[in-house]
């Protein structure tokens, strides 16, 4: 083989020095962006063979996707950029100002965004891997062969790659001390508040994208221990713990959707509406009865105070209060006024106000497009639950199994 190699080398340059085709300026020095930036049309040039041994680093820099590159929020044209600043648009229940609030919204949005541009952001980790690289290194290898030797040396086609590879990359960028994203080539798919958070969640999508989902609609949502959680089919992906909740205004729910909705919008399928992620979240199913009336909604005063049912009110929760109907039902409400629709679980007693008949959350408010109006009209249905908690801890659920088998004789005696 040794003999084979060298004989090829030497054929192969008398070949080039016969031809009179040797033109390469081994001073010429290559910026290493440049050439990651345009890895294809360097390895289909006959003279990349030549001048990569001169560069070291180029081969280094191709570690860094090249698809990337453009991260940088200094160049006003970062793809990133304009994609995280019109993210808030695309959640479901985004908070909304009256005209005198517009300006000074705006304001502290534009403020938001130079302090981003400002401050340079950083690619922390990638799986991208070109898959496709040793087949560029051979057909440029042939196409720099005189057709002599190209006969003569007949080399393979193509490499079958080790590695299971995707198209698509996962890349985590600091944007400072507490804010990480976690980006599917041009789509955010969550804004998480530390390294460790964010370095879980780059793995686990690597290793799904690794996996060739062949079905991405199956993603879908679960509630897990009693926490959000995006499923792929039946397997635990991602969960929303009050880590992550608790660092943000927004409610785990809505945060569960958003993430579940950009991985969906990253692999190409369809996004989940507001209901339906909450049907699959919590395992509902809709049943004959219905109510209507007027909402009403409350938020600030009450927030952090003790509800009906011994909870702490969270105005950012999806909850309502009302007279009569047993804690912790569901409510699939529909304003008249917007068509807006938010399934809501039942926490507090009120209002006590008629002829109002439902007080919703700040957050459920929002949904449905009553928090500026205050009061809407409203149609409702009660939702059942069709599904059995899941968790994730056996001895868990092994104490659960227990307590409903001594419920079970005690009933029986």
């Amino acid at each position: 083989m040794l003999f084979l190699g060298i004989f090829f080398v030497t054929s192969w340059i008398s070949g080039f020095l016969t031809l009179n085709q040797i033109a390469v300026n081994v001073k010429q020095q290559i910026p290493t962006a440049k050439l990651s930036s345009s890895l294809g049309k360097t390895t289909s040039n006959s003279q990349s063979l030549f001048v990569l041994p001169q560069q070291v680093t180029a081969f280094n820099a191709t570690l860094l996707p090249s698809r990337f590159l453009n991260i940088d929020l200094g160049n006003k044209k970062s793809e990133p950029a304009r994609t995280d600043a019109k993210a808030p648009n695309n959640r479901f229940c985004s908070a909304t100002a009256s005209k005198n609030e517009s300006s000074a919204v705006e304001l502290k949005a534009l403020n938001a965004v130079k302090t981003r541009v400002s401050s340079t952001p950083q690619l922390l980790k990638s799986n991208d891997y070109d898959s496709d690289f040793p087949n560029k290194i051979l057909r440029s290898i042939r196409e720099g062969l005189p057709p002599t030797l190209r006969n003569l040396f007949r080399l393979p086609i193509s490499f079958k790659s080790s590695e299971r590879s995707s198209n698509l990359s996962v890349v985590t960028v600091r944007r400072d001390e507490t804010n990480y994203e976690v980006w599917i080539d041009n789509h955010l798919i969550a804004n998480l508040p530390n390294q460790l958070q964010a370095s879980v969640m780059q793995q686990r999508l690597s290793k799904l994208l690794q996996s060739k989902v062949s079905d991405p609609s199956q993603l879908r949502l679960a509630t897990v221990d009693g926490a959000p959680a995006v499923m792929a089919g039946n397997r635990f992906l991602l969960g929303v713990n009050k880590e992550i909740s608790t660092k943000t205004t927004r409610s785990a729910d809505l945060i569960a959707i958003d993430w579940v909705n950009n991985l969906r919008s990253a692999l190409k399928a369809p996004k989940l509406s507001l209901t339906e992620g909450q049907q699959d979240m919590y395992g509902l199913v809709y049943s004959n009865q219905k109510l209507s009336g007027l909402a009403s909604w409350y938020g600030g005063y009450f927030h952090g105070r003790t509800t009906a049912n011994g909870e702490t009110y969270n105005q950012n929760d999806l909850t309502v209060a009302h007279k009569t109907l047993p804690f912790n039902t569901y409510l699939k409400v529909t304003s008249k006024e917007t068509g807006k629709s938010v399934i809501v679980r039942v926490n507090d007693r009120g209002p006590y106000i008629p002829p109002r008949s439902l007080d919703l959350s700040l957050a459920a408010a929002r949904c449905v497009g009553s928090e500026t109006a205050g009061v809407v009209s409203y149609e409702a249905v009660i939702m059942q639950p069709n599904q059995p908690k899941m968790t994730l801890n056996a001895a868990l659920a092994l104490r659960d199994n227990k307590k409903h088998q001594q419920l079970a004789v005690v009933s029986e005696l």
